[in-house]
């Protein structure tokens, strides 16, 4: 097993696609917020911290030709997946730099309007990660987004002494990381069946779920040396000393807190003022086990006639595997919550013929004099993966957008990139690209 800085190397990590990622759907949180967002119809720059073998990027640079792409990883091999496919894309609006986080801030003198980060932070050490914040706080431009996952408590709390066992007896075996990892699930494993977790049934279930999941994926989770999550207060108030400023999830379901707080919590957290306390409860009410928080540098909160007409002039677009009509079920973090036929027919009746801007869909006489009710049904769409907003700019992606299709296809991801979105959709099992 080869490690960099206690960062697992030999091994390379899955492909893997997120939309909180993709420039258009953070600005559009940003904005449900009340901040101005970056400016996403002209040139913009953007980057992407630990990028992997680059799958995010490459629709982000196939989908947007007028704006720069940057990828920074320490692991080679990501890399060199990444480069090959840009390569044979013909993407001159991305490139990859092969460093960690030290000495790309040491080395860098780019700008951008956009830094994210995505499965990495819980898993480097606290001089990367101030590493990431100095890079963050000197090269985001002012109204500038920084997206960050990360584990958090209370939820990844009850792995944290399965990890320190998987990662200690990784240490003292000669395998890769991948035979080194499922060595160690091997071990759990027979520890839960001769009862060790009986008093704790939720880890046992845990571990489980993790032995039908991807090993390269598990290396990468489980056996880094500085796997930590942090209490989101903690971590807000490292992004703040960075000069940057908490704006929300970049999960809208999270930033719904009549839906995604349970309803006995919601009067104790309605009188709760401090914003880093509200959050803690939050994390406690949802048993939260990562975050992906969005910042802000330097924020410009719009006045509400502004921020009513930038939402208005929004266009959304119906995505793939939307229904036609009918009630919605959401399968949320805390339980299902149905979505009525009343409120969700409408919408998607009016987007299966084409996109609509918001200020249209307002006009429905559901939504009539009911802007709130219009947004939370709307980011409830988006979540759920029915709707998205339209990109922003005019820009002749098309080929581009299907040479990646093409090559998705190759490498058998069940992504299917949506081009007039700037964004990609999992393909679920129902659904077949043609």
């Amino acid at each position: 097993m080869i490690k960099h800085d206690g960062y697992v190397t030999d091994t390379a990590y899955p492909a893997h696609f997120h939309r909180e990622l993709q420039p258009l759907w953070l600005a559009t949180q940003a904005l449900a917020q009340g901040a101005a967002p970056p400016d996403l119809s002209g040139p913009y720059a953007y980057c992407e911290l630990g990028c992997g073998v680059g799958v995010n990027l490459l629709v982000n640079a196939a989908t947007q030709p007028h704006a720069q792409f940057v990828g920074v990883d320490v692991n080679a091999r990501h890399l060199a997946v990444a480069r090959r496919a840009a390569q044979q894309l013909g993407l001159t609006n991305l490139r990859f730099i092969h460093a960690d986080f030290s000495s790309f801030a040491r080395s860098n003198s780019l700008f951008f309007d956009l830094i994210v980060s995505h499965g990495v932070w819980s898993w480097i050490s606290a001089a990367q990660q101030r590493d990431v914040l100095a890079l963050v706080g000197r090269f985001l431009k002012p109204a500038g987004l920084f997206y960050l996952h990360y584990q958090c408590h209370p939820g990844a709390t009850r792995m944290l002494p399965a990890q320190k066992l998987l990662n200690e007896l990784a240490h003292h075996l000669t395998g890769s990381a991948t035979q080194n990892v499922q060595a160690g699930l091997a071990l759990l494993d027979r520890l839960d069946g001769a009862g060790i977790f009986h008093d704790q049934p939720d880890v046992g279930a845990r571990l489980q779920a993790l032995q039908r999941q991807d090993a390269a994926y598990l290396a990468h989770d489980l056996l880094n040396d500085h796997w930590s999550p942090q209490h989101s207060a903690d971590l807000h108030r490292q992004v703040s000393r960075a000069g940057l400023t908490y704006l929300a999830s970049a999960d809208p379901f999270e930033n719904l807190e009549s839906l995604s707080v349970p309803g006995a919590i919601q009067p104790v957290l309605a009188g709760i003022r401090i914003p880093s306390v509200r959050e803690l409860v939050k994390d406690l009410a949802r048993h939260q086990h990562q975050r992906r928080d969005l910042f802000q540098k330097q924020p410009v909160a719009l006045s509400a006639e502004a921020h009513l007409a930038a939402l208005g002039a929004l266009r959304l677009a119906r995505l793939p595997q939307a229904p036609g009509s009918g009630a919605v079920e959401f399968r949320t973090p805390i339980g299902a919550i149905n979505g009525p036929s009343e409120l969700f027919s409408p919408l998607l009746e009016r987007l299966a013929q084409g996109p609509a801007r918001v200020d249209a869909l307002s006009q429905l006489p559901i939504y009539s004099g009911k802007p709130a009710l219009l947004m939370q049904s709307l980011q409830m769409l988006m979540w759920q993966g029915y709707a998205h907003p339209l990109r922003q700019d005019a820009h002749d992606s098309a080929a581009t957008a299907q040479a990646l299709q093409r090559w998705l296809d190759r490498q058998d991801l069940r992504i299917d990139v949506v081009n007039a979105c700037a964004t990609a959709v999992h393909r679920p099992l129902s659904f077949s690209h043609d």
